[in-house]
């Protein structure tokens, strides 16, 4: 396993400690308020770490001289817009659908 994958699980496994409702989305209750919580917490605490996180890794490879770097810090950029405005995006379309 590479380094890189150990640090994945450990994020992911810290965060499921952090938030129950990542852990637990499907548990006895209101599946649809489960599922909007699930994603609240996706969108306001996962997201934002991910995205500081992948920029903190491209800036140590532009630090260590990759030349990739600056390519990935842009891919991290646009990567992060996409994942912010995905919210609106889907409730965009849910609107459309409906009616």
């Amino acid at each position: 396993m590479t380094k890189l994958w150990k640090i994945y699980l450990l994020v992911v496994s810290g965060a499921m400690l952090k938030i129950p409702n990542l852990a637990l989305a499907w548990g006895s209750g209101n599946f649809e308020g489960r599922i909007r919580s699930f994603t609240d917490d996706l969108m306001s605490v996962v997201l934002p770490a991910v995205a500081i996180l992948g920029l903190l890794y491209a800036a140590m490879l532009a630090m260590g001289g990759d030349e990739g770097a600056k390519r990935r810090m842009v891919l991290v950029v646009i990567a992060s817009v996409v994942g912010f405005l995905a919210p609106p995006i889907i409730r965009w379309f849910q609107s459309a659908a409906v009616g």
